[in-house]
């Protein structure tokens, strides 16, 4: 079966027909009178002895120009020869996206700008009715189209694809390839890589065809980069920066680090053949904003070139305590830092809902509590109703016997606790997500719940019926609470993520909306769910700025990967592979025809070259 990839071409066929006017264009003869016809009669004579044979070498001249100019049409018009082994055998198109596909490979490409190539060219390859699935393979992999038979969709989707600055898992994007045609053995997946990756990626299969493209890369990476403020100090930072070099010869390297656009340092640094070296560095001040580090250096891949950090300044905790009065708990939430507390006696019939929607955590204290809406709450001295706990009577003067391993008892001393009298309450074991704080021997004294739509701590006791608030568990106690039903980013470390992860944002009780800017300024705008939103399109490096009410935060993304930065080609193809290649390519059922239409049309004018000396020689 033969298809034509350009049959616009066929205008090209206009040619034969101006050969053929080109050629009844002859010269007209003109009338001359003479005194004698002896010279025309001898003249005569010559050429009806060689009449045939010319005019038989002018017809097969004509011939052989109009068969050129045809056979010169067809080859523009690309046409394919098909055979009819692939007409239902799909193809997969898997290409790397990682940031080592950004490495230059010969001048002014990249590697995918040749895996791309090679892509097309797969494309162009599909039989009549064939399909073609294209994905990408990134940190996700991800599918780009569904099985298409329209080779322009096709294109377009591969027209479409850019590289990130992320590490790739090649293994997990071949695993969903593969299951894409499980039961097909006869189609094919091709995986369009560098093959910078460890070896043992390579799934075994017969059905995956590894194309490998690019050339040897020079690399030197930044492969880390952190800020953090010391904790013995409020007013003192360090630097933490490791460079590596992945070339086989020593280096010199200009490296650079500065804060909010003020220069924090700049120094040379002189790496060995495969070596790497890390600096930590103390400066005065407090880490807050966003910093950025660079090296200087010409090499094969700028992706890792430069590393981002963000500090932000920790949000606010919005605390709405409903109390008739309780001095211990309100001097401890006083005392928390970044913590707004609101007090007020009761809700007054407010609806609760939006008051947990308003407010990060809701306590109740010694107050009734109503059913439990979506939200974070703590319950002291109270039972809501609707939980897999239930108010069943008091217990008299009980004595602590135990704490459970959550998060929430780390560190908190109960060996000196008295309590006067606690509330009994009849647990619901099979609960699922409750946790037992700590007990007595006849009832649960502090539980805490976690569901699809709220957390809550409660504790069974009234506060001024004990010491618990004058021991030094309390602040502990109440402090690890907040920070588990609510939790905020740890204001000493940097706010960053690896290129193509996933990030919890924190969004302010109320909010609903996020406003996410990346690095190429472009806004997004999505909606946050029961206060958490996770954000996961940083497939680019640079400094993400968002935006939720009247909080602003920001947080950066790098690529910061020390495998990922090995540009040098890792995986080999063994000889299991290059039979599956072999058996691979006959998938595309393709043989371009118009080499060979080239090289007929020369031979054909070279004949005609010949015919034309011949009538000229017999003239």
């Amino acid at each position: 079966m033969i298809q034509l990839a350009y049959p616009l071409a066929l205008v090209s066929l206009v040619a034969i027909p101006l050969v053929l006017a080109l050629h009844l264009l002859r010269p007209r003869r003109r009338r001359v009178v003479l005194s004698t016809i002896a010279v025309w009669q001898a003249a005569l004579r010559d050429r009806e002895g060689g009449h045939g044979f010319r005019r038989l070498l002018r017809n097969l001249s004509l011939l052989l120009l109009l068969a050129t100019a045809l056979v010169l049409g067809l080859a523009l018009t690309g046409p394919q020869w098909l055979t009819s082994t692939a007409n239902d055998a799909d193809i997969v198109l898997v290409l790397d996206v990682s940031a080592s596909m950004k490495s230059r490979s010969g001048i002014g490409s990249t590697r995918f700008d040749q895996a791309l190539a090679v892509a097309a060219s797969i494309v162009d390859g599909l039989p009549r009715n064939g399909r073609a699935l294209v994905m990408t393979s990134g940190r996700k992999a991800l599918l780009r189209t569904g099985f298409e038979t329209d080779r322009g969709a096709l294109r377009r989707a591969l027209a479409q694809l850019r590289p990130g600055d992320e590490a790739g898992r090649p293994r997990e994007a071949l695993a969903l390839a593969l299951s894409l045609v499980r039961g097909r053995s006869d189609s094919r997946i091709y995986f369009l890589t560098d093959g910078a990756f460890d070896p043992d990626v390579d799934p075994g299969s017969p059905q995956v065809v590894f194309r490998v493209v690019g050339e040897p890369a020079r690399n030197v990476a930044i492969t880390r980069f952190d800020l953090r403020q010391e904790r013995a100090s409020d007013d003192r930072f360090q630097v933490l920066l490791t460079v590596r070099n992945y070339t086989g010869t020593p280096v010199t390297v200009p490296a650079a680090a500065s804060l909010n656009g003020r220069e924090l340092f700049k120094r040379t640094l002189e790496l060995a053949a495969q070596g790497e070296q890390t600096l930590v560095l103390p400066f005065a001040g407090r880490a807050l904003g966003e910093a950025m580090a660079r090296i200087e250096l010409d090499d094969d891949l700028a992706a890792d070139n430069l590393a981002y950090a963000a500090l932000n300044s920790p949000a606010s905790l919005r605390v709405l305590l409903l109390s008739r009065g309780n001095f211990y708990l309100e001097s401890v939430l006083a005392a928390l830092p970044n913590t707004e507390v609101v007090k007020r006696e009761a809700a007054d019939g407010e609806d609760i809902a939006q008051l947990a929607r308003s407010h990060d955590v809701v306590v109740f204290d010694g107050v009734a509590a109503p059913e439990l809406p979506p939200g974070n709450f703590l319950l002291v001295d109270t039972v809501a109703p609707g939980l897999p706990f239930a108010d069943a009577g008091r217990v008299t003067q009980p004595r602590i016997l135990g704490s459970g391993p959550s998060a929430l008892m780390r560190n908190v001393d109960l060996a000196a606790v008295q309590i006067d009298e606690a509330r009994r309450v009849a647990v619901d074991k099979r609960a699922p997500g409750l946790q037992h704080l700590f007990w007595s021997a006849q009832t649960d004294l502090a539980l805490a719940l976690i569901d699809e739509s709220r957390k809550l701590v409660y504790l069974g006791f009234d506060l001024a019926g004990s010491n618990f608030p004058l021991q030094a568990a309390f602040p502990l106690f109440v402090s690890q609470s907040l920070e588990w039903l609510r939790p905020r980013a740890d204001d000493r470390l940097a706010h960053h993520v690896a290129a193509g992860s996933a990030i919890s944002l924190y969004v302010p009780a109320g909010e609903k909306q996020v406003i996410v800017r990346g690095p190429s300024g472009k806004d997004e705008t999505l909606e946050a769910i029961d206060g958490t939103l996770v954000f996961d399109a940083t497939a680019s490096a640079g400094i993400y700025r968002y935006s939720a009410g009247n909080v602003t935060q920001s947080f950066a993304v790098s690529l910061a990967d020390a495998r990922e930065s090995d540009v040098n080609r890792r995986w080999s193809q063994g000889e299991q592979r290059q039979r599956a290649d072999t058996a691979g390519s006959g998938a595309q059922a393709l043989l371009p025809l118009w080499p060979y239409l080239l090289v007929l049309a020369l031979v054909l004018l070279t004949l005609e070259w010949f015919v034309w000396a011949g009538s000229r020689s017999g003239a």
